[in-house]
């Protein structure tokens, strides 16, 4: 189930950083890893990878600035 944002709140955060279910197969090191990550860190597997896909995004910015419509302004927020 998921969880919904105040309507306040909702309205104030760009669409493009909205949280969306992405379901990837990928190898069982690569879980494992993940996981003793998180673990390690005291953070969940979610947010270990969002802190390495947002690195991903950075040493792209510059095509995805092009590529995707709000990006930029989505990067930038809440500033």
């Amino acid at each position: 189930m998921a969880l919904q944002l105040p309507s306040f709140l909702a309205d104030a955060i760009p669409e493009l950083l909205c949280l969306a279910d992405l379901e990837v197969r990928i190898p069982r090191l690569e879980i494992l890893a993940l996981e003793r990550l998180a673990e390690r860190d005291g953070k969940s597997v979610d947010a270990v990878l969002a802190r390495e896909l947002l690195d991903v995004v950075s040493a792209h910015s510059e095509y995805l600035a092009t590529a995707i419509r709000g990006f930029t302004a989505a990067r930038r927020w809440p500033q």
